[in-house]
């Protein structure tokens, strides 16, 4: 089994690759936003997620992002961890 990335900051509509994520915070807060973008292009259809996500301080909490969309992360003190495999979403058609 491969490693998943772990991240530590993420630069705004970072494209995904496995199905979910974990994020973990520190002692502060964060926000995310996951983008779906139209199929086979780079184009934004909108949020996944009607808002907004909140990430509560000194928490774990598990996400979907799928494959290909993009996510971003509001916040400072976190990681967020790649989960799962490329099975949704854009699978298959990244860079079609």
């Amino acid at each position: 089994m491969a490693q998943a990335n772990v991240y530590t900051s993420l630069s705004a509509n970072t494209v995904w690759y496995t199905d979910k994520a974990s994020i973990s915070t520190g002692n502060t807060a964060v926000t995310f936003n996951v983008y779906a973008p139209a199929v086979g292009t780079a184009a934004a259809v909108g949020n996944i997620y009607s808002n907004a996500v909140s990430v509560p301080a000194s928490t774990v909490t598990e996400i979907y992002v799928g494959v290909g969309n993009y996510i971003t992360i509001t916040g400072a003190n976190f990681t967020i961890q790649e989960l799962g495999t490329a099975s949704s979403a854009q699978a298959g058609v990244i860079g079609g």
